[in-house]
């Protein structure tokens, strides 16, 4: 299951404002705290007990605590590569490297005998490949993608699915920052347009941004500034139980089927529906309840959803009238009694299509979320959800 984080930057922030933070956060499932090592000024003895008040914290509500640093820092601090019990004094579980030192001095933090946790930059995927050349243990590194405060800055869906495929490959997991819209939420510099990893999510409601995340095969999603709203929190927890489900198993599903539709606990993307007014209660337990959508071979014209017509067979769903010449791109449509051996299915239409009274629609894909559709590839589960949250002001409602 996807971890949740917060960040905090205690030079900016009061004991009293970290524990009522941390208090919120746990309360709604959050398990990781991420912090910058080499935003702090001060003497080695001050630094130190500063990251172990906020992790003796962290500690107290169940949180790892991962601290990033660089090798300016390692020599501020006093610490080396074979030795990185300063950072355990600190309290740290997780030590994150910014920049790698790029030779046999990575080989040594990686496989430190401390005990801590290592993640290296999934952003410089080359990097990470030659430490593991050099015989870095693969299975105690945890790729961490960078954050951009600067807008425009921040880096692509593209290349962040490419690094994904280089971690999955290699039994790694990787950890990426999503971006709180709360006023005044603040970075460890000088700088709030938020603190994102994928630029074009700079913007998005957060919930939306962890499903994007999610779709691209990250394990760890890090809310890179503070302080996100209880509403945030919330929502990032409410979407969470969006992805995470429980298909039931049915008598009828007979074996061949059985290797196709989603049975037990599965994950999806989860799509939010405009639905229309006019909706039956069927139509209604067929987006909303059934929990076994997932997409069928071939995409190009419509994203299929077969199973529903196993489940709803039995079940009258009456054409319904619709203005509608044809179908748009996001509209998603209900096959109806007019077509008796695939009734129940559903389909999100990708090119348009004819309306033949065959479909009855059922609604239409969210325009901010269209860019998920992208994600729906063969076997790829997926699951629709109302418009719950409230958009941030500049995206339409």
């Amino acid at each position: 299951m996807i971890q949740l984080g917060v960040s905090l930057y205690p030079e900016q922030e009061t004991s009293e404002q970290i524990g009522n933070y941390l208090q919120l956060a746990q309360k709604y499932g959050f398990t990781k705290v991420f912090t910058s090592l080499f935003s702090v000024e001060g003497s080695k003895e001050e630094i130190i007990r500063y990251f172990r008040d906020l992790s003796d914290v962290a500690h107290q509500y169940g949180m790892e605590v991962y601290g990033d640093c660089n090798a300016r820092f390692f020599m501020q601090i006093g610490a080396s590569c074979e030795d990185l019990s300063v950072f355990k004094e600190m309290g740290l579980d997780v030590l994150r490297l910014d920049l790698m030192f790029n030779d046999e001095r990575d080989v040594a933090v990686v496989n430190n005998d401390q005990g801590l946790g290592v993640q290296l930059n999934a952003s410089l995927v080359p990097a990470v490949k030659h430490v593991i050349e050099l015989g870095g243990d693969r299975n105690r590194i945890i790729g961490s993608y960078n954050f951009y405060p600067l807008r425009n800055t921040g880096a692509g869906s593209e290349d962040v699915y490419e690094a994904n495929q280089y971690f999955k490959s290699e039994g790694m997991k990787t950890q990426i920052f999503i971006s709180s819209n709360a006023k005044g939420a603040h970075g460890p510099w000088p700088i709030s347009d938020g603190l994102p990893t994928i630029e074009a999510d700079r913007d998005l409601p957060i919930g939306l941004q962890l499903r994007h995340v999610y779709a691209l095969g990250s394990e760890e999603a890090i809310i890179g500034n503070a302080f996100a709203s209880e509403e945030e929190l919330k929502e990032l927890s409410d979407t969470v139980k969006e992805i995470y489900v429980h298909a039931e198993d049915k008598p009828f599903y007979f074996p061949g089927l059985r290797n196709e539709i989603p049975i037990g606990d599965i994950e999806r993307i989860p799509l939010t529906i405009e639905p229309v007014e006019d909706l039956s209660d069927s139509e209604k337990d067929l987006l909303f309840e059934f929990k076994g959508h997932n997409v069928s071979e071939y995409t190009h014209t419509i994203i299929r959803s077969r199973w529903g017509r196993m489940d709803f067979h039995y079940t009258p769903i009456p054409a319904r009238a619709c203005e509608k010449e044809r179908f748009e791109p996001g509209d998603v449509v209900i096959l109806n009694d007019n077509v008796e051996r695939y009734k129940g299915e559903v389909h999100i239409v990708v090119k348009p299509i004819r309306n033949d009274g065959t479909m009855n629609y059922a609604g239409k894909i969210a325009k901010e979320e269209m860019f998920l559709l992208d994600h729906l590839k063969y076997k790829t589960n997926f699951g629709f959800i109302t418009k719950r949250f409230l958009y941030p002001k500049g995206i339409s409602k």
